[in-house]
């Protein structure tokens, strides 16, 4: 009998279940995927008409017939309106699918826009609205942001994912910053510290750079190198190479490098290597109300090229010479980081983050400083202790490619 009513009750139970999942309506509101439009890229430019931005949206479209699911294909429309909300619904009119924000990788910002001081409107809806994320990446074009989002790239490659790609993968030469939406608002609330943006140019074939173009003079392809410097929201100027790379030393941001050097020493020979690993420590020191910054940069490098060696080497002779690479790979590190604290005092504005590093450790001092900090930086002492280590000469301290 007992295991009678037992049955009894576990049927019950599962006419029960049952009948709750056939009321059961599923998820509300749900939108399927098919029917979205994922947003990859946008870029803000200044209007024609006062009080308006020209607005550019790349889109994905996966492709018809495609071999695989990654295939998509290029839906980008610019269009001028007076806010991004506007813009959205201008383009949600032209599209058949809904546009989907949370999909968006890459802000370019145009170089007139970020002139005039007004992109951080648009930046605002892009923090607010619920859809958009905190880790996409910002970059300053050099020229219109629409143009750059236009380019058709000879890999067939929406220019977005290209970017966002670079951006990426920029941990193997660690040439220029990366910038995410939540760190560049965070660095505009410091006020004591300049925000940077990598910057991002198009390239035609011959401008430093061979490749055959479908069209003469198509520019196919883009770049990122150097960076620009902000007063708040306002773009002022650009660091040339040597200097962003001189920023990423000071800043710690240096995974790995291609570094090259120019003899200067005896051999006058020439070194080709890459960073393995580097590490950058900072010291606020007081010598009797003397501040001053020191830096301490420490490199491991291996030499992947020597130039200009005329003869073998003995043993101890290709010591010596790794001593003299050591030597030659800090002066390039030096120069570099010299360049990047110069250009500092030159605009005044502190970009490398002086003034942070001496609040966190010396706070009573910044107190009495902050309020003139522009104007102290063009003469607050700044030193440098940089040391590098060889750990990697190649496979073999002779060659046959010298006599």
């Amino acid at each position: 009998m007992k295991i009678i009513r037992r049955f009894k009750r576990g049927l019950v139970l599962i006419l029960i279940a049952a009948g709750i999942l056939i009321f059961l309506t599923g998820c509300w509101g749900k939108r399927e995927v098919e029917e979205l439009a994922p947003l990859l890229g946008v870029g803000f430019d200044l209007g024609d008409k006062p009080g308006t931005f020209l607005i550019t949206q790349q889109f994905a479209m996966p492709k018809k017939g495609g071999e695989t699911g990654a295939e998509i294909e290029d839906r980008t429309f610019s269009i001028e309106a007076s806010s991004s909300r506007e813009a959205i619904e201008k383009i949600s009119k032209v599209t058949f699918r809904t546009p989907f924000m949370g999909s968006l990788k890459v802000i370019v910002i145009g170089e007139d826009l970020a002139k005039s001081g007004d992109f951080t409107d648009m930046l605002d809806f892009a923090q607010r609205f619920a859809e958009f994320r905190r880790s996409m990446y910002l970059v300053l074009a050099k020229g219109k942001a629409q143009d750059i989002l236009s380019i058709k790239l000879r890999s067939g490659q929406l220019p977005s994912m290209a970017i966002k790609g670079m951006i990426e993968g920029g941990d193997e030469i660690s040439s220029f910053p990366t910038v995410r939406l939540g760190h560049y608002l965070t660095i505009l609330g410091t006020k004591s510290t300049a925000p940077i943006l990598p910057v991002l140019e198009s390239v035609k074939a011959g401008e430093g750079i061979e490749y055959k173009a479908e069209k003469e003079n198509e520019a196919e392809e883009i770049q990122i190198q150097g960076a620009g410097v902000l007063r708040g929201d306002r773009f002022v100027d650009l660091l040339t190479d040597e200097e962003t790379k001189g920023y990423m030393w000071l800043e710690n941001d240096v995974i790995h490098r291609l570094i090259n050097t120019v003899g200067s020493g005896e051999s006058k020979v020439d070194f080709g290597g890459q960073v393995i690993s580097s590490k950058t420590k900072y010291k606020v020191s007081d010598n009797d109300g003397a501040i001053e910054l020191k830096y301490q940069i420490k490199a491991s490098i291996a030499v992947d090229e020597v130039l200009g060696l005329k003869k073998q080497l003995s043993e101890t002779e290709w010591l010596e010479l790794m001593k003299e690479a050591e030597k030659d790979f800090a002066e390039v590190i030096r120069k570099e980081c010299e360049l990047s604290i110069q250009k500092e005092r030159e605009l005044g504005l502190d970009f490398l983050g002086i003034g942070r590093h001496v609040e966190q450790k010396n706070s009573k001092y910044w107190k009495t400083v902050k309020d003139q900090w522009e104007e102290k930086i063009a003469d607050f002492p700044v030193a440098l202790d940089v040391q590098v280590k060889i750990h990697h000469s190649g496979m073999s301290s002779s060659s046959v490619t010298t006599n």
